[in-house]
């Protein structure tokens, strides 16, 4: 039997009304998520520049298509060097869905939204809690630690499982999870816990996937690995490319940065690709990509034992090869040049502003005790009524999600605790689903600005 065996399986938590094959059942998550909102969502989150309408300018949904396809090209060579019991269809495919779905719990304005949401969180929960609850429980203060740890990657989880209900398979949401901490736990210094892979309300999930792929305690499921590549080969480029389109970059300052800093090989794949000729980006992204293709897929392959046994705790990038160089000296130039522009931080200043306005009016829903929250309907006193249409604006489907896990989700020693816990998840689960242009009508709206 194929080593891969154990981490391709048609495993879901809640078995299939009608037996699966393996592949069956990954082709059945690939129709599922290519269908599915979030996904969809990802076409209205720009990738660098936040609320821009340049059709050229990558999207999260075009950024997240090409590291599938980037994705593919790398699963596709890693396959064609493996035992032939491998189900290659299937190691594809989870391949390919991992790099789709590896930034649907992105909020609005990307990381710097993450931020936005960390920094509210912070001033803000202890105080809500307080007027809500009272009295915390001896395990109040790892939930707390959880709240406020918010991370899109831990998102994505809990939306494609808990909000969107899709029935994935444990194979699939497994190579979704590039870190193995929770929230709720503190660093140790092992692999893999810069940051948080899930939250406390994933738990339940997180230990049936440890069930089944027993080394994803301690490292990556090993398809991990092909997606993450993928993601930053996609945007060690893109982003420059997007950057020059967009006019906050030229290449004359890019070309003199690279000409002074950049490697050996960076130099020459530049004068390579005719920088004065139409389609230059084009051809500095495939002169590139065909020699990190090889050398992630021969990386994968040379630690294949130790990424199989969740013993390898370093990226396929990390190699100190000249392509792998150039491009995170190209990463590393985007990040000091290009997101610290005066043209990007002031698009990012209208996302904090419209974060922070739309978090704070809906604040007063977390002040309330559950039984003033859950009888809002009964209200008819001028602030009731305005709660109470802020409570008309949260979606049905988070709702939901709400009433079931506020009332059974395992593992809470305190009731009024899990209640609060999952209403604290509602406004989170509602605003990093935003899109940016929907935060900031959402924030026009409240402040009057529009009907």
């Amino acid at each position: 039997m194929s080593r891969y065996a154990e981490f391709i399986r048609a495993d879901r938590l809640r078995p299939a009304s009608v037996a699966e094959s393996t592949v069956q059942a990954i082709e059945a998550d690939r129709a599922r998520i290519v269908q599915c909102s979030p996904v969809r969502r990802l076409q209205q989150k720009t990738q660098v520049f936040p609320l821009d309408v340049k059709a050229s300018v990558r999207s999260r949904l075009t950024h997240s298509l090409e590291v599938k396809e980037t994705g593919r090209q790398l699963a596709l060579r890693v396959v064609a060097r493996l035992e032939p019991e491998v189900e290659r269809d299937a190691l594809i495919s989870l391949v390919e869905m991992a790099c789709l779905l590896h930034d649907v719990g992105n909020p609005p304005f990307g990381h710097f939204g993450e931020a936005v949401i960390i920094d509210w969180l912070g001033r803000h929960l202890p105080l809500l809690f307080k007027s809500a609850v009272g009295v915390p429980s001896r395990q109040w203060p790892m939930l707390l630690a959880d709240l406020r740890q918010f991370e899109g990657n831990a998102q994505s989880l809990r939306l494609v499982h808990n909000l969107q209900d899709l029935n994935l398979t444990l194979s699939q949401l497994a190579a979704l999870q590039k870190y193995v901490r929770g929230a709720y736990q503190p660093r140790t210094g092992g692999r893999w816990q810069q940051k948080p892979g899930h939250f406390f309300s994933e738990r339940p999930l997180v230990q049936q996937i440890r069930r089944c792929f027993p080394s994803t305690a301690k490292g990556r499921h090993p398809l991990t690995f092909i997606m993450e590549a993928a993601d930053d080969m996609a945007y060690g480029v893109a982003d420059l490319e997007d950057a020059v389109d967009r006019g906050v970059l030229s290449l004359a300052e890019l070309e003199r940065a690279l000409l002074q800093d950049g490697n050996d090989y960076l130099i020459q794949l530049w004068q390579r690709s005719r920088v004065d000729e139409p389609g230059f980006f084009s051809r500095f992204r495939q002169g590139l990509g065909q020699d990190l293709l090889p050398l992630v897929s021969e990386q994968f392959l040379y630690y294949q034992q130790a990424i199989l046994e969740g013993e390898h705790d370093q990226p396929l990038l990390a190699a100190e090869q000249p392509a792998a160089e150039a491009l995170q000296w190209l990463k590393d130039f985007a990040r000091g040049y290009v997101f610290r522009r005066r043209e990007v931080e002031s698009l990012e200043l209208a996302g904090f502003a419209a974060l922070k306005g739309v978090l704070d009016a809906f604040a007063p829903l977390l002040a309330l005790p559950a039984a003033e929250f859950t009888a809002l309907e009964s209200r008819t006193d001028a602030n009731g009524q305005l709660l109470r249409r802020l409570f008309h604006r949260l979606p049905p489907r988070h709702l939901a999600a709400y009433h079931r896990d506020s009332q059974t989700a395992p593992f809470f020693e305190s009731e009024a605790e899990r209640e609060w816990y999952f209403r604290v998840r509602l406004l989170l689960d509602f605003i990093s689903g935003m899109t940016d242009t929907y935060v900031l009508e959402e924030y026009r709206l409240l402040c009057g600005l529009q009907g």
